[in-house]
């Protein structure tokens, strides 16, 4: 499923709005979602899980194909816990 298939089930459960206007909301709400994400807020869905941003560490890595020690450095990187009624399903 992708943005344009949630916009197509929004469309068709609420037949008063648009094709465009569903596109606009689904669109609106991943830009709520990546915004807090950004300024490092949790996002918490209920029923569905929750998404936050972890720093990861710089550590030492290996290059597959030399076989060379790399340093991976560090960086943010985005974690979801589905909940528990995600989980059960």
């Amino acid at each position: 499923m992708n943005r344009n298939d949630l916009a197509k089930a929004i469309y068709d459960l609420h037949g008063g709005l648009s094709q465009s206007e569903s596109q606009r909301i689904v669109d609106q709400i991943f830009s709520t979602i990546r915004d807090r994400l950004l300024h490092g807020e949790k996002v918490l869905l209920s029923g569905f899980g929750c998404f936050r941003v972890k720093a990861r560490k710089e550590r030492r890595g290996v290059n597959p194909q030399t076989g060379e020690s790399i340093v991976v450095p560090g960086r943010r990187a985005v974690f979801f816990k589905p909940s528990r009624y995600l989980k059960s399903v």
